[in-house]
């Protein structure tokens, strides 16, 4: 989002792993992104002489591609730590971007969820299955270590017509039982149509087949306003 939202957008987007990237390798991806924007994932996992030969060429100025570098790891504990290039994380360190994990928040779980599926079914050709309310309650509930890429992997079984391979959670006595998980349920989805339709009311309510009454109680029970949804 952050390349195509700048004005590189329509210039390459170049996506490398940091792990076993050698200098050969870092210089024709920066040759490959050109103008444009140069992701690189595990940015602490670079080997030391690519992480010196990347901080080279982002002081010696001249035309180059935007880099951003991705962790799932504090970046400063990492250089604190002699895995980053302290030079490096500084002069990367301009702009930080954290994203939350999944557990953190469950709300936009089955936003997401719905999104990987239908993705991987375009790609394969398959048709969008039903997902029930149950198996979305079920995903809310788990702690997700792997974050998007485990949840992209049980959207692809599930988009292949496989067992989504979810154990049922066992809950502690604090965590949400089942009444409460398909309550965030059904705000998340309140909140993506509320999305799809731009804060429209009416529009929302005929797209979730609800009656008129029905629609507003689910607002006021959920603490939602169409209005916080309309573009402005």
């Amino acid at each position: 989002m952050i390349h195509l939202l700048s004005a590189s957008a329509r210039a390459p987007f170049v996506k490398r792993a940091g792990a076993g990237l050698d200098e050969a390798g870092l210089v024709a991806a920066m040759e490959e992104a050109g103008g444009g924007t140069l992701y690189l994932d595990e940015i602490a996992a670079l080997p030391p002489g690519t992480q010196y030969a990347l901080l080279d060429r982002l002081e010696s100025g001249g035309a180059r591609p935007r880099v951003i570098g991705g962790s799932t790891r504090d970046p400063g504990a990492e250089a604190e730590a002699g895995r980053l290039n302290a030079e490096l994380f500084w002069r990367l360190d301009l702009m930080r971007v954290t994203i939350p994990a999944l557990r953190e928040r469950p709300d936009d779980i089955p936003v997401l969820f719905r999104h990987y599926v239908a993705q991987a079914c375009e790609q394969a050709n398959l048709p969008m299955p039903e997902i029930e309310a149950e198996l979305l309650a079920r995903l809310m509930a788990r702690d997700w270590p792997g974050n998007a890429r485990a949840l992209t992997s049980v959207a692809m079984r599930v988009a292949m017509g496989l067992d989504p391979g979810l154990e049922a959670p066992v809950l502690a006595q604090d965590e949400p039982g089942l009444a409460e998980q398909l309550a965030r349920v059904e705000r998340s989805l309140l909140i993506e149509a509320l999305r799809r339709h731009e804060g429209h009311a009416t529009r929302t309510a005929e797209a979730l087949k609800l009656p008129r009454k029905t629609f507003y109680d689910k607002l006021a029970r959920h603490d939602l306003r169409p209005e916080d949804y309309r573009h402005e």
